[in-house]
């Protein structure tokens, strides 16, 4: 029931306009549909929320909006079984990366830039990234 919830309160989020009873046969969107939309090249809400943040003054109303969606996209990543490497690692790297999205959606609430920034240096450290797609990534 847990899981069920979690993937419907997922891709309402996620704006794909799925009813409730389309929601219960619907998988998440997949690590590769999520990476996409959250790291790949410029355009990705990553580096969108970087360049957005660095301005002194952020639009609030586009850092809220990208750091929910951002946090959505990554919570969602623990929804699916990993690529390759263990589960419990997954879940465990997932639980992490999905912490610092928290943690960047937060402080966008609070309009906090400087605990924003903080967050986001967490979320786009390579070193976070390169842990991850050692022991995951295809």
């Amino acid at each position: 029931m847990r899981t069920w919830l979690m993937t419907a309160i997922v891709l309402a989020g996620l704006g794909f306009g799925l009813t409730l009873a389309d929601a219960q046969n619907a998988k998440p969107p997949t690590v590769k549909e999520i990476m996409k939309k959250v790291n790949f090249r410029d355009g990705s809400l990553c580096p969108l929320l970087g360049r957005a943040l660095k301005v002194d003054e952020p639009n609030w109303d586009e850092v809220q909006r990208e750091a929910h969606q951002f946090t959505t996209l990554v919570n969602a990543l623990a929804l699916n079984d990993p690529p390759r490497g263990d589960k419990a690692s997954w879940q465990q790297l997932t639980k992490s990366y999905g912490t610092a999205a928290k943690e960047l959606d937060d402080a966008a609430q609070r309009k906090d830039r400087a605990a924003a920034l903080s967050a986001h240096a967490k979320v786009a450290n390579p070193a976070t990234c390169n842990g991850c797609h050692k022991v995951h990534r295809n």
